[in-house]
């Protein structure tokens, strides 16, 4: 099993000159278009790009935040996912998620569904539970990051 700085590596990461104590293995780049992170979005370094190199029989598949035209059509999609046992990454403008200043895109992973919230897990060592988000808030913040949208990871 590849350690989550290997993980991060094979993704394309690549972390601000201040952060790269925290994974030393990270990419020395200007920081991307996208903002500092990972670059899934790059065929090179794209979800199933890593699978194939790993040798892990499993697929992503990408959907943009265009396809939702509603909370409830995102939060059907969700569940449906779930309940298939996929896994699920939303990608989102993180600032406009947590009303912070500036404008940066951030994967999280779906954990649940409950109403009008979705609970997400981020690997990040500051947040070790999930974190509540409204499906309103959720959904604007994905249309606002350019490549804003849900990897489903499944098996099949």
């Amino acid at each position: 099993m590849p350690s989550q700085p290997d993980i991060a590596y094979d993704l394309g990461i690549i972390l601000p000159p201040k952060d790269r104590s925290l994974m030393p293995k990270s990419r020395k780049s200007a920081k991307p278009k996208a903002g500092w992170g990972t670059r899934i979005d790059i065929k090179q370094y794209s979800i199933n790009e890593f699978f194939k190199r790993r040798g892990y029989e499993l697929r992503e598949k990408y959907y943009s935040a265009k396809r939702f035209k509603s909370e409830e059509q995102l939060a059907d999609f969700l569940r449906e996912n779930l309940k298939k046992q996929n896994d699920l990454l939303i990608c989102f403008n993180y600032p406009l998620l947590y009303k912070q200043k500036g404008s940066w895109g951030h994967a999280s992973l779906v954990e649940a569904v409950q109403k009008r919230y979705v609970a997400l897990r981020d690997p990040s060592p500051k947040y070790k539970k999930a974190l509540k988000v409204l499906l309103e808030d959720l959904i604007m913040a994905m249309y606002n990051h350019y490549k804003g949208g849900a990897w489903v990871i499944s098996n099949k």
